[in-house]
């Protein structure tokens, strides 16, 4: 999948000093650092070849950048200053993987490649060993960078155990490729929503006989202006009232529009302006997104160009063609959002947005269950919160979530939550009620303990768990 690309425009970059061709200024007024080059695509009614080339132009004038993604900074220099007897590029590094390592993998974590053999595996464990683990430093003082290096090690160890072994890795390996599959999807579901209201936005911010005026001919001649005059009238001699000339006309008022825009100078008197309508903000949105889908069509049919709805529809067909719902469902949402008066996309979308969810659903449910098989708590406790919060209805979900926070240390408050989440929906449930007296025991209310292990007593007297956990509140 090629890597999505975001033009934003340059905080205070003077465009009265550079010369762009009306295209170029088109294409900068759809820039918002939100859509991206096909979403202007969409807007413009232009090739994205043509938006992505008039993006790059602006990138050589200063005008515009791309957008590039977030990169954690590095800790204060404050944390670091600390009376121990390693250097400061230890402390750095130290510090670093303990930060990162539960957001990487365990081939991350080893330095080593998912290609990488048994030997290579073994051979970096043993030489990260040698810088983490705190005997390596015998006899000198670490502070606070001891316990880290012991969590640090920890995981080493346990990443070295199950990719260090075949069986072990090959379920590893499916549970990896199975967490890349679900992270793209659930990025795209995310991102699609922003685009999709950024798109609505500037869809219903121009009026509509703005995007009724056709937009800029790619294979007309050149002709660069400034931002604070109008352009020039056409050299070539056309027939007024002619298709021609129509045309013509359009595309000037579009031009002086946003022109106006950008120098709030009244219009030219030397010109005749039509009547135009109101902006669509004052008909509704409803209705401003209708006639706009209207006025791209009509567009996309003088000027030769692609139906920029039907090319979503198109690629949703070929995404759940091979099986990726997500980017199938991410196309459909952008056609609704460039057609929304198309019943029959609003229910394709609707059928694959179904499916997507249940095959997460079901992806959740293997992670989950993998991770809490490995002990991996902090990562099942999100798993399972992701399955509750998607099957409302499931009381295990919640539960399993409580259960896992607990077992990772997390925040008890979130467990008591969902422990009482999976009680409500099932109310005669031991094991809810047995895990909600741990997680008051753990937080020290013993009181509200009690009267659970007092509930649970009532379904089943003579359990095990509930006598150790009263002996353990007496204690």
């Amino acid at each position: 999948m090629s890597e999505e690309r975001i033009p934003r425009q340059v905080e205070e970059a003077d465009l009265g000093a550079h010369s762009m061709s009306p295209q170029e200024a088109f294409v900068h007024s759809c820039i918002d650092g939100v859509l991206n080059v096909e979403d202007i695509a969409d807007l413009t009614v232009l090739e994205p070849a043509l938006v992505a080339e008039s993006v790059e132009r602006m990138i050589s004038l200063g005008l515009v950048e791309w957008v590039e993604a977030k990169v954690s900074s590095a800790p204060p220099a404050a944390q670091l200053v600390e009376d121990v007897e390693i250097d400061e590029a230890l402390q750095d590094k130290i510090l670093q993987t303990f930060k990162r390592a539960d957001r990487l993998n365990h081939y991350e974590l080893l330095g080593v490649t998912t290609n990488s053999d048994r030997a290579e595996i073994r051979k970096a464990y043993f030489a990260l060993s040698k810088t983490f683990h705190p005997d390596s430093y015998y006899g000198k003082r670490l502070g606070s960078f001891k316990a880290q290096m012991e969590v640090v090690f920890r995981k080493m160890t346990d990443a070295y155990e199950v990719i260090g072994r075949q069986q072990k890795r090959d379920a590893y390996d499916r549970y990896l490729k199975r967490s890349i599959v679900v992270s793209a999807a659930e990025e795209k579901i995310s991102r699609v929503e922003e685009r999709a209201q950024a798109m609505s936005k500037a869809l219903t911010r121009a009026p509509v006989a703005e995007r009724q005026a056709e937009p800029v001919d790619p294979e007309a001649p050149s002709r660069d202006w400034q931002p604070s005059q109008a352009p020039s009238k056409q050299s070539r001699s056309v027939v007024s009232g002619s298709p021609d000339h129509e045309r013509m006309q359009r595309k000037r008022e579009l031009l002086e529009k946003r022109l106006r825009g950008r120098s709030r100078r009244p219009p030219r008197k030397s010109e005749p302006v039509r009547s135009m309508p109101a902006p669509t903000a004052k008909v509704g949105a409803k209705t401003a997104l209708r006639d706009l889908t209207r006025s791209l069509k009509r567009t996309a049919g003088v000027t030769g160009g692609v139906d920029r709805a039907e090319h979503h529809i198109e690629t949703a067909r070929l995404a759940e063609a091979s099986g990726d719902l997500a980017a199938a469902a991410t196309a459909l949402r952008m056609a609704i959002t460039l057609d929304s008066s198309r019943s029959d996309i609003q229910e394709q979308y609707r059928r694959v947005n179904s499916h997507l969810r249940v095959q997460l659903l079901d992806i959740h449910r293997e992670q989950a269950k993998y991770e809490e098989d490995n002990n991996l708590w902090a990562a099942a406790s999100i798993s399972w919160a992701k399955v509750a919060d998607a099957d409302p209805k499931d009381a295990i979900a919640p539960r399993r979530a409580a259960r896992a926070l607990l077992s990772a240390g997390g925040d008890l408050r979130k467990a008591r939550d969902f422990a009482q989440r999976s009680l409500d929906l099932a109310p005669d449930s031991l094991e809810a009620r047995l895990l909600l007296a741990r997680i008051y025991i753990q937080a020290g209310m013993d009181n509200s303990a009690a009267k659970e292990l007092d509930e649970a007593a009532k379904l089943d007297p003579g359990h095990e768990m509930v006598k150790n956990l009263r002996e353990q509140l007496a204690g």
